[in-house]
C-alpha cells in the first residue's frame, strides 16, 4: 500500500494552541509566585460563584457569568415557557448584553498593554500582569456600586434587572482579564473549561501537582462561594453581596503586593 499523507495539523505537529496547554508564565515566574497566583484565581472564583449564587436565587432563573446557561434560557424563553417554569428572556438578554459588553471593554483597556495580542513565551514574564489588576479594579467598582443599590433600593424589577446588568457586564471583564493571563484550563466565571481540563489531565495522568491543585481549586472554590452565597442570602441578606466584593479587593491588593514586580529571569 501506498503512503498516506496525513493533513498537517493547522497548529503544526498536532499541537493545540499554546496558550489552551502551556503555562506560559511559568517558564519565567518563581514557583512560589505562581502558587500565589493561583490562589488568587480560586478566590476570584470563589467570589464568582457567591455573586452567581446571588443573582440566581434572586433574580430567578438568569446567569450573570455562565452565559452558556444563559442561551439555553434565551431559547427557552423564545419558545414561551415563561417564569416560574421558564426563564423572563428580558432579564436573560440583559445580562448577555451586559456581559459582552464587560468583555469588549475589558478587551480595550487590555489592548492598550498588548494584553489582548499574540506574543511569544519568552515575553510573559510576569504571574500577575498590572493590566489585569487595572481590569479588576474596574470590577471592584462596578461590584461596590452593585453592593450600594443592593442594599439602598427598594426591590422592584428595574433595581433586579439593574443589579443584573451591574454583576454581568462586572464578570464579563473579569473573564478577559483572567484570559488575557494565559493560564490553561482556568476560568474564574464558568466552570466548564476548568472541569473538562482536570477530567483530561487526570485520564491521561498528564497533570503535575500545581496544575492538579489550581483546577480543583478553581471548582471548589466557586461551588464554596455559590454555598456561601446561598447562605449569606439565608441568614444575612442584606450584607449577602459584601463577602464576594472583600475578597475581590483582598485578591487585588495581594497581587499588587507580592505579583507587581517582575521575577528575575
Amino acid at each position: 500500500m501506498g503512503d498516506v499523507t496525513i493533513p498537517a495539523s493547522p497548529y503544526g505537529a498536532a499541537e493545540p494552541p499554546a496558550d489552551r496547554t502551556v503555562d506560559r508564565a511559568a517558564a519565567h515566574t518563581p514557583p512560589a509566585l505562581l502558587a500565589v497566583r493561583d490562589r488568587l484565581l480560586i478566590g476570584l472564583a470563589f467570589a464568582s460563584g457567591t455573586f452567581e449564587a446571588i443573582c440566581f436565587l434572586s433574580f430567578g432563573k438568569v446567569f450573570t457569568a455562565f452565559q452558556t446557561g444563559n442561551i439555553v434560557f434565551l431559547g427557552v424563553g423564545l419558545a414561551g415557557t415563561r417564569p416560574p417554569f421558564g426563564p423572563d428572556w428580558v432579564r436573560v438578554v440583559i445580562s448577555l448584553v451586559a456581559f459582552a459588553a464587560g468583555a469588549a471593554l475589558a478587551a480595550r483597556i487590555l489592548a492598550r498593554f498588548d494584553g489582548d495580542q499574540e506574543v511569544e513565551d519568552s515575553e510573559i514574564t510576569e504571574a500577575w500582569p498590572r493590566r489585569v489588576s487595572l481590569v479588576l479594579g474596574g470590577v471592584l467598582v462596578v461590584q461596590i456600586a452593585f453592593v450600594v443599590v443592593w442594599m439602598a433600593a427598594s426591590p422592584s424589577s428595574g433595581v433586579s434587572n439593574t443589579l443584573i446588568a451591574l454583576n454581568a457586564l462586572a464578570m464579563g471583564a473579569q473573564m478577559n482579564a483572567i484570559r488575557s493571563m494565559h493560564v490553561p484550563g482556568s476560568s474564574t466565571t464558568a466552570a466548564t473549561a476548568t472541569f473538562i481540563s482536570l477530567v483530561t489531565g487526570l485520564s491521561n495522568w498528564s497533570l503535575k501537582s500545581p496544575v492538579l491543585r489550581r483546577l480543583a481549586g478553581v471548582l471548589v472554590g466557586m461551588a464554596l462561594g455559590a454555598f456561601v452565597g446561598d447562605w449569606m442570602l439565608d441568614h444575612a441578606h442584606t450584607y449577602a453581596p459584601l463577602v464576594p466584593v472583600v475578597v475581590i479587593a483582598a485578591v487585588i491588593a495581594i497581587a499588587w503586593r507580592q505579583l507587581r514586580t517582575k521575577p528575575s529571569q
